[in-house]
């Protein structure tokens, strides 16, 4: 017996010290190779940096100086260009003999748990996705009002809210609707009243959803949709939403942009070069700009100061960007800038009962399912605020398949048509399977106003991008550019 245990602790001692021997090894190796990059790749001399910073001279009130602001600008996004290259490629050489082991981890779980789920004919299933905000037009709801529930869901929302928000969807007007005070509880009521009408018109549609996905605001629907929360506690929660985003907003100059981009594109080093001006030319201290969408590969939208959105407007093609749109919101949504309107939220969902959901939930902030647990389900809604929707991860994840299987068919339950677009940007097959009740009316006011181009046919990826309209954009690209056509649409 003793003799087992002092073997037992011999080969503890072993492994430990062949471990440490390991860590050993990998260090000398960094160390020699960090050694020998240096004297390849001597750093970027700073001068070019110092005389820029001499003959720098900005004054905001002289509207003069507008030119040799942007040839200046340029110069600044020349330079920062090749000094983020240079270290971006040094931090990628030192992490490439590094293995991320929660990604291996959580892929192991998956596919353990792809093994023991009996399979289930994906064509005989449903995905139903909401929309986010940015989908809102004047007579949205008046096509499901008649379907059951949906006036006593109207009437609910008159009670939470304190105003009539049929009468706002119905007449407008459309500068009060489409501000995010009214707009959110707008898309979400008339996204779950649409629901109503799927399931009176096509009943296993609903029974057979085995995952449903919102963008953004849409997320609080697809969770409600999926019993983890009551109407009344959704509705109550965006209504606390909307009032501080719209609050968030007033405080800081901010704003949104749509970038279309290709392979040849520094998008990071563009990010990067724009709070790098913003700190030291436009003297903000924590300049803020990021990704706030994934849209699809060929576009993105950012979100952040003014002053750094101008910058790449200035720069883009130093950067390889291929077009940029401004966005008509009114603040950063999905970035650090709504922080405060993240801490309201915090307080608000620390009030609600919440359940597990009783089918998959997509989470904006991961672009994986949502887990069984509460607290993190309540943690991932008030991070979404502050942090970029990973919508392109989520398709991609939904959709994932071997090729020989089939696809499952997907609902869109809202005002608009816009996931559908992004869906078909994302995978054209899957697309194939999307359904929603606007169609058929859609291609009857395409008739009768004698509508040349379809709006599910683009013809090259410029106009695709075209009819994408991107979450939070009250007067975005519209689908189609009558106002008959906005009119009259339904779901």
């Amino acid at each position: 017996m003793v003799l087992f245990r002092y073997s037992l602790e011999l080969c503890s001692r072993y492994r430990l010290l062949s471990q440490q021997i390991r860590f050993l090894h990998r260090s000398t190796y960094l160390l020699a190779r960090g050694i020998r990059h240096s004297v390849e790749h001597p750093p970027i001399s700073t001068s070019s940096f110092t005389n820029l910073n001499q003959n720098i001279s900005i004054d905001n009130d002289d509207n003069n100086n507008n030119n040799n602001q942007m040839s200046i600008q340029e110069q600044f996004a020349r330079l920062e260009l090749q000094r983020l290259e240079q270290e971006s490629k040094q931090i990628k050489d030192e992490s490439s003999s590094f293995v991320d082991e929660d990604n291996l981890n959580q892929e192991e779980f998956e596919n353990e748990e792809k093994l023991s789920r009996p399979f289930i004919d994906p064509s005989t299933t449903s995905i139903i996705l909401f929309p986010g905000q940015g989908t809102q037009f004047i007579g949205m709801g008046q096509q499901v009002i008649n379907y059951p529930n949906v006036k006593e869901m109207f009437n609910i929302a008159h009670r939470i809210l304190g105003y009539d928000l049929y009468s706002k969807c119905i007449n407008g007007p459309i500068e009060e609707l489409n501000q995010t005070l009214y707009a959110q509880p707008a898309i979400y009521v008339t996204s779950l009243a649409a629901v109503q009408k799927l399931k009176n018109e096509n009943q296993k549609a609903v029974e057979n959803c085995v995952v449903t996905a919102g963008f953004s605001i849409g997320e609080i629907t697809a969770l409600v949709f999926a019993g983890c929360m009551t109407y009344e506690d959704g509705l109550r929660l965006i209504k606390i939403r909307a009032e501080a985003m719209q609050t968030a907003s007033n405080e800081v100059n901010s704003g949104m942009m749509s970038v279309f981009v290709g392979r040849e594109t520094k998008l990071t080093l563009a990010i990067e070069a724009a709070r790098e001006w913003c700190n030291k030319y436009m003297k903000i201290d924590i300049p803020c700009i990021q990704i706030a969408n994934h849209m699809y590969a060929e576009c993105k939208v950012l979100a952040g100061h003014k002053e750094a959105l101008q910058f790449i407007a200035h720069n883009y093609k130093v950067f390889g960007i291929r077009r940029i749109k401004y966005l008509s919101v009114s603040g950063a949504f999905h970035t650090p800038l709504m922080a405060s309107a993240k801490l309201k939220l915090i307080k608000a969902l620390d009030k609600i009962d919440m359940q597990p959901p009783l089918i998959q939930v997509m989470s904006n902030v991961t672009g994986k399912r949502h887990s069984n647990d509460v607290a993190t389900i309540k943690r991932s809604l008030s991070q979404q605020l502050t942090k970029c929707v990973l919508w392109e991860q989520s398709i991609h994840k939904m959709y994932q398949r071997a090729k020989h299987e089939s696809y499952p068919n997907t609902f869109e339950c809202g005002p608009g048509r816009q996931l559908g677009y992004l869906l078909r940007l994302n995978n054209n097959k899957a697309y194939q399977q999307y359904h929603h009740k606007e169609k058929k009316l859609l291609n009857k006011l395409q008739q009768k106003n004698h509508c040349t181009t379809s709006p599910t046919t683009p013809r090259n990826t410029e106009q695709r991008c075209e009819l994408v309209v991107i979450d939070f954009v009250s007067h975005c690209i519209d689908i189609l550019s009558d106002s008959k056509y906005r009119r009259n649409c339904s779901y």
